[in-house]
């Protein structure tokens, strides 16, 4: 049986590295999309306490940006104690996450 096919140790560093590719992809996407999410939340400026619109844009692009940073949570955590991935992973989803949070909680502009 030891010449049915490639070891366990030939295949592990291959299938490892694909893994790290596919779940840099998922990240990066999630990131961007996160990302500027976020931006247009922090970019949305009432004119005023009657400008509704803008308090609502703040409102949905500050929820996307937290759910598409929550959503990249789980595949970060996975991939960093897998070992597909550097721990420097996580740095970029905590980072868009607080900055989702602290636009819908602590600088949301006062009506």
């Amino acid at each position: 049986m030891t010449g049915a096919g490639p070891s366990r140790a030939t295949r592990t560093p291959r299938a490892s590295r694909g893994r790290g590719v596919a779940c840099a992809v998922v990240l990066v996407t999630g990131f961007l999309l996160a990302g500027a999410a976020t931006a247009v939340a922090y970019l949305s400026n009432p004119l005023g306490p009657w400008d509704h619109q803008s308090y609502d844009h703040i409102q949905l692009f500050g929820t996307l940006g937290l759910f598409f940073a929550l959503l990249n949570a789980p595949v970060a955590v996975l991939a960093v104690t897998r070992r597909w991935l550097r721990p420097w992973w996580l740095v970029p989803c905590v980072l868009v996450t607080a900055a989702a949070w602290g636009r819908l909680t602590v600088f949301f502009p006062a009506r």
